[in-house]
C-alpha cells in the first residue's frame, strides 16, 4: 500500500511538471503600444492562406511602394502562401532591377524610394514594416489602419485617432472612404465621401492586411506550428516511458 501510494504521488508530481512545461510552450505574451483610445481586437489566423494572399495583395498594390519589407523575400509564398511562382511574378512583382531587368523572385521585397525625396514629402523616410506587427502588435496596426479621418489642418489633410499626427497619408481611403470625427474617443464617424468599399468589407481587408503582417514579422512560426505538436507529443510520450522506467528500476528499493 505504501508503494502504491508513493508511485501515486510520483505519478501525479509528473504530471503537475508535464502541465507546467505545456503551459510554458503553448503560451504567447503580446507586447502592445497603446495610443490614446482602446486597441480594437483582430482576429489573426495564420493557417487563413486565403486571408494571407488577400493581405499580401494589398500591401504590395497600396504600401510596398513606400515601405519595404526587406526581411522578407517573395520566393517564400511559394510554401508559406500556397502560390505558385507564375502567380507571385505576375501579381506580386511590379518592380525592376538597376538595370531595368525584373526584379527575380528569390529578391528582398525593396522599392524605389529615394530618401530624400521621401523625407521632403512626408519628413521622414517611410520605415520599413517587416517587423511592425512584433514591435507594435497586431492590435496596433489594425487600430492604426481603421483610425484616419478627415482633418484640413493637417498638411496631408488627414490624421489618425491612435497616432495624432502621423506625417502620412490615408492611402486607403479609396477603399474605406473619408471620414470626419464625431466623437475620437467613442470611435464615432461621420462619412463624408464613400469608398469602394463597406465598413464591414474595409475591416476584414485590414485583417488580412494585419495578418499578412503578422505573417511576415516571423515567417517561421507557420513552421513551428506544424512540428510543434509532434514535439509536445513526442516529450509526453517519453515522459510517460521514462516514468515506468523509473517504476522498474526502483520497484526493489525501500
Amino acid at each position: 500500500m505504501k508503494k502504491l501510494k508513493s508511485h501515486q504521488k510520483e505519478l501525479q508530481c509528473m504530471i503537475r511538471i508535464f502541465i507546467g512545461m505545456l503551459l510554458i510552450f503553448t503560451s504567447t505574451v503580446t507586447f502592445a503600444a497603446t495610443g490614446s483610445i482602446p486597441l480594437k481586437p483582430v482576429l489573426i489566423d495564420l493557417n487563413n492562406k486565403a486571408s494571407l494572399q488577400r493581405g499580401a495583395q494589398i500591401y504590395v498594390n497600396n504600401c510596398l511602394g513606400c515601405h519595404t519589407l526587406k526581411y522578407q523575400r517573395y520566393v517564400k509564398f511559394i510554401d508559406h502562401l500556397s502560390l505558385s511562382k507564375e502567380t507571385i511574378e505576375n501579381n506580386l512583382i511590379f518592380t525592376t532591377g538597376k538595370n531595368g531587368e525584373p526584379t527575380k523572385i528569390g529578391s528582398l521585397m525593396l522599392n524605389a524610394v529615394n530618401p530624400d525625396s521621401a523625407k521632403e514629402a512626408f519628413g521622414v523616410m517611410p520605415p520599413d514594416l517587416t517587423l511592425i506587427a512584433r514591435s507594435r502588435g497586431t492590435e496596433w496596426l489594425y487600430t492604426f489602419l481603421t483610425s484616419f479621418y478627415k482633418d484640413d489642418t493637417r498638411p496631408l489633410g488627414v490624421n489618425n485617432a491612435l497616432y495624432p499626427n502621423v506625417g502620412m497619408p490615408h492611402v486607403l481611403s479609396w477603399m474605406e472612404g473619408l471620414k470626419k470625427p464625431v466623437n475620437l474617443e467613442k470611435d464615432q464617424y461621420q462619412y463624408i465621401i464613400k469608398g469602394t468599399m463597406t465598413d464591414k468589407e474595409y475591416q476584414k481587408s485590414m485583417t488580412d492586411l494585419v495578418n499578412f503582417l503578422a505573417y511576415v514579422s516571423e515567417p517561421a512560426q507557420l513552421d513551428r506550428y506544424r512540428i510543434g505538436f509532434w514535439v509536445i507529443l513526442f516529450l509526453a510520450i517519453f515522459s510517460f516511458l521514462a516514468f515506468l522506467l523509473k517504476i522498474e528500476y526502483w520497484k526493489d528499493v525501500k
